[in-house]
């Protein structure tokens, strides 16, 4: 793996209209999709006044990304990007609508929000897959960098907000509202979207596609990654990865509000602390890529995390929390962006659907387990003896880590 460009073509990214629009497009997306992810259990709890309903909610948005992912990156690669791209958006945006006018009317049936998250969430990946896509057809090779990192950034900026968003959303005195706001952000995007230009790979439209013809184009997207060793390497590794990240985020709130007793809106704040990190990681990736290399710096990053863990396992402290959630986002940040970059770096463009839906599906396929497992952790031991069990597990992936490809490329 060759060393990052120069700081000069970090810059260049922002220089490219195409990409520009992406970025801004992606970022209201992002924003609604963080407005419509605190909205719709809070209107679940409104209805119900049930906290199983509200879970029952989140698992139905859980869904969609294990269940289609590998189905969407077919698609995505038969069809015209620009114009899936169009589809999901505004597919979104006309669910939100429905949504929010079902709740203005009283209805009190369950199942048509559950299946509206459902199909929220899958429009949602059905649009980030085909993001991938265009960032592929978009950037420059020696850009890409460069690029997952302003989306990157986009979307760690909202995750910042997030507490200025919830606060927002606590002052309707009709929470559908927040619906429709969603679904105004969506068609920003939408003629935002449309004014893109997209060069490189001309795909026809899905119905001249040959019938059946699905599990052979499966096939040659499988055959890509099988055949890309450094692809098929950096996908194991992130498996186990994302495992530890995951259960992470849900313990540290676990610890936080049963022992620590910090106020919802309080640690909303601390998790914005989180944010920050991730937009200081953001911007500065690109030096670190220079400094070390890309295989080298997902490696670090698992690293650091394995003495994140391992901080607060060992003073789990409202300061040592913050700092960690802090260290914790700037190393997240870093990790994704030169992830998603390597993948773009070793997929052919024609691939790349296939190829984010395969490796997306990897990345995630162990998270229902270990948090499965942590959650019977946590009522047998404590949630200390997680951190502690996370840094042992980031340090032996580590340990393999160095004796990989990645680190030697």
């Amino acid at each position: 793996m060759q060393p990052y460009a120069s700081e000069k073509q970090v810059s260049a990214a922002w220089k490219l209209q195409p990409l520009m629009l992406l970025v801004v497009g992606s970022f209201l997306l992002h924003i609604g999709t963080k407005i419509y992810e605190i909205v719709l259990p809070l209107m679940m709890y409104d209805m119900t006044h049930s906290s199983v309903a509200m879970a029952s909610m989140r698992t139905a948005e859980l869904l969609p990304n294990l269940v289609f992912g590998v189905l969407i990156g077919v698609i995505v690669d038969r069809v015209n990007t620009k114009r899936w791209v169009l589809w999901m958006v505004s597919s979104q945006a006309v669910i939100l609508l429905l949504l929010a006018a079902l709740f203005k009317s009283g209805n009190a049936a369950l199942w048509p929000y559950y299946l509206g998250g459902f199909l929220l969430m899958t429009f949602g990946y059905g649009y980030f897959n085909a993001q991938i896509s265009l960032t592929k057809q978009t950037a420059h090779p020696d850009e890409l960098t460069s690029a997952n990192a302003k989306f990157s950034f986009a979307e760690t900026l909202v995750s910042v907000l997030g507490p200025v968003l919830s606060a927002c959303i606590l002052l309707f005195s009709d929470k559908s509202d927040g619906l429709v706001i969603t679904a105004l952000l969506l068609g920003f995007s939408f003629v935002i979207f449309t004014k893109v230009a997209v060069q490189g790979v001309q795909k026809p439209s899905l119905n001249v596609q040959a019938k059946g013809s699905y599990w052979r184009d499966f096939r040659e997207g499988w055959v890509v990654f099988r055949s890309t060793p450094i692809l098929r390497t950096v996908t194991l590794f992130v498996l186990f990865l994302n495992c530890t990240t995951v259960v992470f985020q849900t313990t540290i709130i676990y610890y936080a509000k049963d022992v620590l007793e910090i106020s919802s809106y309080l640690l909303a704040v601390y998790f914005s602390v989180s944010g920050v990190g991730g937009l200081l990681g953001s911007l500065l990736v690109g030096q670190i890529r220079n400094r070390f290399g890309l295989g080298k710096t997902i490696g670090l990053t698992a690293l650091v995390n394995a003495f994140v863990y391992l901080g607060v396992y060992l003073l789990p402290t409202t300061p040592v929390i913050v700092a960690a959630l802090f260290v914790f986002g700037f190393t997240i940040s870093v990790f994704t962006i030169c992830v998603y970059t390597l993948r773009h770096e070793q997929t052919p463009a024609e691939h790349m659907g296939r190829i984010g839906g395969i490796t997306g599906t990897f990345f995630r396929i162990g998270m229902p387990i270990t948090m499965y497992a942590s959650g019977w952790m946590m009522l047998w031991w404590s949630p200390t003896v997680i951190f502690a069990a996370l840094a042992v597990w980031n340090g032996a992936v580590f340990l393999f880590y160095v004796r990989s490809l990645l680190w030697r490329g």
